[in-house]
């Protein structure tokens, strides 16, 4: 017989979640598993249960530690247990339950409304922890590596990590190159496939064009040369043929992340401008002026607006940015297109944001964000006669009104930030809670140097549709690496794991080295 109805509160439930987190506040970050321990799950003890093996309220963290974990499948969940069984007394459970266990009591004890109730109590969990800013589980543990080379060599975890990156780098590759066009003629000697192996091998040598294709043919008998290859990138009609085709794969990415049931959750995301140093002619197209830098002081330069989420950062759009093009046009292009796509909790900007029409954007969308203040003079003066921590309500800046937040970074310096989000200067943890989520941006200069290091193909070419395709093809290959990552985690551990398990260089080898087929 299932379980009967139940008259539980949710407010009650939300008041002990409040109150749980309220004794940890102090603690930045804290696992799942102690945060449980410490919850009082005494909203479920007026149902009448029938007997089973383990207590029924170690066994209703079991079900609210996959939720709040995403793990998918209770096959999964044995499996991390038995990973982490320093977890299990915490949960209250002297020994692991096996799937039978977990299966008979979801689906023949506890009712639709008692796992309604459930969801509830997770979804809350998280609600709670984002208003307290507590990180829940940031680290994982790596699985042990075997001891020898046949032992249990199905469930090597080596072995399948390298079979699953295959895999799922074939059918990705198979689909960039239907979508990447080249023009290339339906009669031409080269195949689509030749060029995109070509870039992929100079990308992972780390060759130009001209070096990439000599090596390669020592290895293949049928590559183009770099001059074959240049020609294809120069003969594009315009600008907007490259950003289409781009957005085209940007889509079909997008699409296989929401179907491993990422990205569902609000995102703190972030928006930068970065600049490919020029050496030549400063009235070429696009080309902006700069600052002097590294003996130049023109560039080419994109936007970018990122998500940067420890364990998904991911490039939603990625867009040139020409000597006309206004700075609140590009703001407003690329928060249409990322706030389409997901819900921001946060916003993070740099100094070149700091002023009154990119703020007053960034309030119209109703995004909370966080900026360093650059030190024009009002703001030195602020710094001079200001103590720290202190929080400016309703700040003037010509059209735009915001709180200027100032604290002290660890060498005693007062630093000064802009927001909209409601901080308490009397929070004993403020500059630390204020510098951490700062930190956040880092994810996407992160990204740049990842892109630029280990996706971008070199080039000393002045020519912008190169430049251009170059920059785009390695924000796709990116996006690509963040993907894979994430599925095959989700095939071996049911879960997204912090650390990338998959090398950059290592996913760049497997795509040139594989035959996607079709």
């Amino acid at each position: 017989m299932r379980l009967g109805k139940q008259n539980i509160s949710k407010k009650c439930i939300a008041q002990e979640i409040y109150n749980t987190f309220e004794i940890i506040q102090n603690k930045k970050q804290i696992t799942i598993v102690d945060f449980l321990n410490k919850l009082e799950l005494n909203f479920f003890k007026a149902i009448s249960y029938r007997k089973v093996k383990f207590s029924y309220e170690s066994l209703f963290k079991l079900l609210l530690l996959q939720k709040l974990k995403e793990i998918r499948f209770q096959t999964q969940l044995v499996r991390y247990l038995k990973r982490h069984r320093d977890e299990l007394k915490h949960l209250g459970f002297d020994t692991v339950p096996d799937q039978t266990t977990i299966s008979y009591f979801t689906n023949h004890i506890i009712t639709n409304e008692t796992k309604e109730l459930l969801s509830f109590v997770a979804k809350k969990i998280e609600e709670i922890s984002e208003k307290f800013d507590i990180i829940l589980d940031i680290q994982i543990p790596q699985p042990e590596k075997p001891k020898t080379k046949t032992q249990d060599r199905n469930r090597n975890f080596y072995y399948k990590k390298k079979q699953k990156t295959t895999e799922v780098s074939r059918m990705f590759k198979k689909r960039f190159t239907s979508v990447i066009d080249l023009n290339i003629h339906h009669n031409a000697i080269y195949t689509k496939k030749d060029f995109i192996d070509l870039i992929l091998h100079m990308i992972w040598t780390g060759d130009y064009a001209e070096s990439g294709s000599e090596t390669l043919k020592q290895k293949r008998n049928k590559t183009p040369d770099a001059d074959t290859f240049l020609y294809h990138l120069k003969n594009f009609q315009n600008i907007g043929q490259i950003q289409r085709m781009y957005q085209t794969y940007f889509e079909m990415i997008w699409v296989s992340a929401r179907k491993a049931n990422m990205f569902r959750k609000p995102v703190d995301v972030a928006i930068d401008f970065t600049d490919w140093f020029f050496y030549g002619d400063k009235n070429a197209p696009m080309v902006v002026e700069k600052k002097p830098e590294r003996g130049t002081t023109h560039c080419y330069r994109f936007a970018t607006i990122s998500i940067v989420e420890p364990k998904q950062r991911f490039t939603l759009l990625a867009r040139p940015v020409g000597p006309f093009d206004k700075k609140e046009t590009i703001i407003r292009t690329l928060l249409n297109y990322a706030s389409q796509r997901v819900k921001i909790k946060r916003l993070y900007a740099d100094r070149g944001f700091f002023d009154s029409n990119s703020i007053e954007i960034f309030k119209r969308y109703h995004i909370k964000f966080i900026i360093p203040c650059s030190a024009n003079s009002r703001i030195k003066r602020v710094l001079e006669v200001m103590p720290a921590p202190k929080i400016i309500t309703n700040y003037v800046m010509k059209i735009s009104r915001f709180n200027v937040v100032l604290v002290e970074d660890e060498y005693g310096i007062k630093r000064a930030f802009a927001t909209n989000i409601d901080f308490d200067e009397n929070d004993v943890g403020l500059s630390k809670r204020l510098f951490y989520l700062y930190s956040k941006r880092w994810g996407i200069e992160t990204g740049y140097r990842v892109k630029k290091h280990s996706f971008r193909a070199k080039t000393t070419s002045k020519n912008y549709f190169i430049r251009l395709f170059y920059f785009l093809f390695a924000a796709l290959l990116y996006n690509l690496w963040i993907l894979v990552g994430i599925i095959i985690s989700l095939a071996l551990f049911g879960f997204v794991k912090e650390e990338h398990l998959v090398k950059s260089k290592f996913f760049v080898s497997v795509l040139f080295t594989i035959d996607p087929g079709g």
